[in-house]
């Protein structure tokens, strides 16, 4: 097979404003391999019809896209009904999950609906747990939530000696139906920056959407960090169908200030760590890859990193947060670290983005071959044309209204009594829903 032809569907928003890892996440395969003909559609606007009519060898469903499933249940039953043609085709349909603990049950019966040909999974156990009837019928593969892309591997490393930030982090303060392990997220930042503040430490951590950075803005701060802390991604908790996402956005409507343990006690109580779901997050790929130690709440971390020999392991609450400091005083342990963390992570072919979609266009290839496809190069480059110029403007006109958007929600959350008046008319606009 000569050329492919691949239609990936994304709800990435903007590129420039997207983060690193998911702007590489969608646009890899044309990156790695451009001799194909793809088309990118983000669904936050209509697929043209003449898109929708063209056959192709494969439809991808990005990660962006399959969190569409978190989406109030009329919306995703809408995306649902307005994509249900992808069940119905041929082509050889590969889906890119992640954060799978959230809807599983909702994830599983789109997977068997649509008749999925693979699914990569970031979860590299608990298959049966998780997809309890795509497991039986389907094809699971691991994968990973990122992957090191040739620019980052070439990027020019800031020595340590010349880095200003001694302990740099960025993390959202996740809803507690990630359970004690998604809370620890936000919390091993708050703990380790009252630590900084008490032994003089220059640390960067910063709670809260407002410290988002993107693009090159996040790998430049991670190459001013002497030393990078993290956790593992995942969830303590499993929700199949979003109930205890409802019930916990419920409760904190009625009592915003609640505690976590309050929210465990009257939404999920008793559930939380009977399931454990982890995998290594792109920031720890990213601190590897620019030789950042790592300072890491101790766990799996897919398998591929070990305390002690990729990065200083520190507690869930910080507690033993002076060995930790000792030990970043020991230079040459910490080179050590660095070393072993840079070489671990960039030897393991399967991280790379160029191997990723090397296996990729192998599949689809075999998969489309035993399918007998009659997908026609010419009609798709026709149709990507035509996409590119009808549609650009109407992406740029969109972007603009999400940004301006945006600006608006920062400036209403700087007074929190407008804010609540705004979420209280919009609930009531949308008759409590």
């Amino acid at each position: 097979m000569d050329r492919l032809n691949i239609l990936v569907l994304h709800s990435l928003g903007d590129p420039e404003t997207a983060s690193y890892f998911l702007r590489n996440h969608v646009f890899s395969l044309k990156v790695y391999s451009p001799g194909n003909n793809y088309i990118f559609h983000d669904t936050a606007l209509p697929l043209p019809d003449y898109v929708r009519s063209t056959v192709f060898d494969a439809i991808i469903l990005d990660v962006t896209f399959l969190w569409m499933r978190w989406a109030p249940t009329e919306i995703f039953l809408n995306l649902k009904n307005s994509y249900g043609w992808v069940a119905q085709c041929d082509s050889v349909k590969i889906a890119f999950p992640q954060d799978e603990y959230d809807c599983n049950e909702l994830l599983d019966d789109w997977m068997c609906d649509w008749r999925v040909d693979a699914v990569f999974s970031v979860l590299s156990s608990k298959w049966d747990v998780l997809y309890p009837r795509y497991h039986k019928i389907g094809d699971i593969r691991l994968g990973y939530c990122g992957y090191i892309d040739d620019s980052l591997i070439n990027m020019e490393r800031r020595p340590v000696d010349k880095r200003s930030i001694d302990i740099g982090y960025r993390a959202k303060k996740l809803p507690a139906y990630f359970g004690r392990l998604g809370e620890t997220k936000w919390t091993i930042g708050r703990d380790v920056a009252r630590q900084c503040r008490r032994t003089g430490l220059n640390a960067d951590i910063v709670l809260g959407d407002h410290g988002t950075l993107y693009g090159r803005a996040w790998l430049d701060f991670i190459n001013n960090c002497k030393f990078t802390l993290g956790t593992n991604s995942g969830s303590s908790l499993l929700d199949p169908r979003g109930d205890i996402q409802r019930k916990v956005r419920t409760y904190l409507e009625k009592y915003p200030n609640a505690s976590f343990e309050e929210v465990e006690e009257h939404c999920f109580k008793g559930l939380d760590g009977h399931h454990t779901f982890t995998a290594i997050s792109p920031r720890v790929l990213e601190a590897a890859a620019l030789n950042s130690c790592q300072i890491l709440v101790e766990g799996n971390y897919s398998g591929l990193i070990q305390p002690w020999e990729h990065y200083i392991p520190i507690r869930p609450d910080a507690s033993n947060f002076n060995d930790v400091l000792s030990t970043m005083q020991d230079r040459s342990l910490v080179t050590q670290l660095i070393s072993n963390c840079r070489s671990t992570i960039l030897d393991k072919e399967d991280l790379r983005y160029k191997n990723r979609t090397q296996k990729i266009i192998e599949l689809i290839e075999k998969k489309a071959a035993r399918k007998r496809l009659a997908s026609s190069c010419d009609a798709v480059t026709k149709a990507a044309l035509r996409y590119g110029d009808e549609m650009a403007p109407k992406y740029e006109r969109y972007w603009r209204q999400q940004a301006f958007r945006r600006r608006l929600v920062r400036f209403v959350d700087g007074y929190p009594t407008v804010a609540r008046f705004v979420r209280s008319a919009r609930k009531a606009f949308r008759g409590g829903h």
